[in-house]
């Protein structure tokens, strides 16, 4: 009979612990989004990158990936299956790069430099501060204030002008460029525009407070454009992100106002906050923004995630590419259809990616390549936080067992016939009544409801914990125990045990 009782008790623990960890499993496998699949690790070095770029070829997509000290050049098919070509050793830092399968252009010592596979490095001009590239342009500036553009193959000098104030922003789209200079004294920034002639589209103030982390130009329809700003206000201690965006054209003497960007998640409506790295892809029928945002759950909970939405308008409705539980940032988008970005692990940074494809979406809609053996690790240190409820629930086990054997002893006092199974039916009660009453008063019930991926209502979670106190004592039931003066105090303390056995595996992973 004891042996029997074992093994009921075992395979009921071991019944609980598949069940959890099928459901870890389940949640592992829903998407981010319905317009994104699951985050696809790439086979790429992992360190700590501070960057990540990306030029279109005709059979995949050239990755930049830069961090302090190089930048890995990655040769990527449409499937993002990478392989390394090359490095670059001392860059100089907060300079741009531009590379793809043969070419590379980057800043060394203040010296703009291409580099070839075959040719290896040659110096195209010195003392450069900056430059911005497309595929037939090379745009850069000195530290004299000259701006010099030039075509392929980057050996003449198509156009070359003196700007008034230092360059800080270039940028092309199609067959427009846009240069920006700041008076730091005053901060004031200027937009030109140049085609076949320097244009002064309009100026605009950065209060001195702000931090301005990075400038976007946009093309919306009917040949206008948006100026995006985005900016950062610490103060107090306390860091504020802004997206201020402000509609122009190509006429001089502008005003443009700028105003805040509001970004809203699309599937639950909840606004998003500390919008950073913000990333335009340009197509000829809209603009794409992607970036990480912080958002909060039904909980209180702020989470991180890579989003990606259309720009439209001055409100942004964004969808999730990546789930809840790890850091991303430095997303970038390779087609329409995919995001890169880089997955934060301590000090390093991987590369992963994730596609709006029908194909790839329900490919991504079950079980993956590593989903067991991560669900293994997630069940294992979820279930450390059922030791916080084993702690806890000394508190309902106390007070359980004061009742249960004060009321033993006042029905033997008045020489009750049935004493000891009348005092175990209360000690079941009373645990189910007190530990209920703990639950709902010392924690957040609708957080933990949300926390429970298996039920949905609080009053579900009553149903659990009455759950918790059957599978307490089927065990005995089945091994055809009978409580009796001699068995009682066995019987209430394997109940009691049990039931803290199975909360400790039904609810203890969710409590905290």
């Amino acid at each position: 009979m004891k042996n029997k009782l074992i093994v009921i008790s075992l395979l009921i623990i071991l019944s609980l612990t598949s069940f959890q960890y099928w459901t870890i499993l389940q949640v592992q496998s829903t998407l981010p989004s319905d317009q994104w699949s699951r985050s696809f690790q790439v086979k790429t070095p992992v360190s700590n990158y501070n960057n990540l770029q990306s030029v279109k070829e005709e059979d995949g997509y050239s990755v930049s990936l830069r961090d302090l000290k190089k930048l890995i050049i990655l040769s990527c098919d449409m499937d993002m299956s990478c392989e390394k070509k090359r490095t670059i050793d001392s860059l100089d830092s907060f300079t741009n790069t531009w590379s793809d399968q043969s070419n590379s252009f980057y800043i060394k010592d203040n010296t703009l430099i291409h580099s070839t596979i075959s040719n290896g490095d040659t110096e195209i001009a010195q003392d450069v501060v900056n430059f911005s590239k497309d595929e037939d342009t090379l745009v850069y500036w000195t530290e004299d204030q000259n701006v010099i553009v030039s075509n392929s193959p980057f050996t003449t000098v198509k156009q070359q002008f003196t700007m008034d104030e230092p360059v800080n922003f270039v940028t092309i789209l199609e067959d427009q460029m846009f240069i920006v200079t700041e008076n730091k004294k005053e901060h004031l920034f200027t937009v030109y525009s140049n085609t076949n002639q320097l244009s002064k589209l309009f100026e605009f103030h950065v209060n001195g407070s702000e931090i301005l982390s990075s400038m976007h130009i946009i093309q919306t329809p009917n040949n206008s454009y948006s100026f995006l700003l985005d900016t950062e206000i610490l103060s107090g201690g306390k860091r504020t992100k802004t997206i201020l965006a402000a509609p122009f054209n190509l006429s001089t003497n502008q005003s443009p106002t700028f105003s805040n960007l509001k970004f809203l998640e699309e599937d639950t409506g909840m606004q998003l906050t500390e919008i950073r790295f913000p990333s335009v892809y340009q197509t000829k029928e809209e603009a794409l923004l992607t970036f990480s945002a912080t958002v909060r759950t039904p909980t209180g909970e702020r989470v991180n995630k890579i989003f990606v939405g259309i720009f439209l308008d001055n409100t942004i409705h964004a969808s999730a590419v990546t789930k809840a539980g790890d850091r991303y940032e430095r997303s970038t988008l390779l087609n329409e259809q995919t995001v890169a970005y880089l997955k934060m692990d301590g000090a390093n940074r991987s590369l992963l990616y994730s596609s709006s494809d029908e194909v790839i979406k329900e490919e991504s809609n079950g079980i993956m390549e590593g989903d067991y053996e991560e669900a293994s690790y997630t069940l294992l240190s979820m279930l450390f936080n059922g030791f916080l409820l084993v702690l806890f629930s000394f508190v309902w086990i106390v007070l359980s067992l004061g009742i249960t054997y004060g009321l033993l002893v006042l029905m033997e006092r008045r020489r009750f016939a049935h004493s000891h199974k009348t005092a175990f039916l209360m000690h079941i009660i009373a645990l189910f009544g007190i530990q209920t009453y703990f639950i709902y008063q010392f924690t957040t019930i609708e957080n933990l409801v949300y926390n429970i991926p298996f039920i949905t209502e609080t009053w579900h979670f009553v149903i659990l914990l009455f759950i918790a106190s059957i599978l307490s004592t089927i065990p005995l039931l089945l091994a055809r125990y009978t409580v009796n003066e001699d068995t009682f105090n066995v019987i209430v303390l394997y109940t009691t045990c049990m039931n803290t056995a199975v909360l400790f595996f039904l609810v203890g992973p969710y409590l905290f």
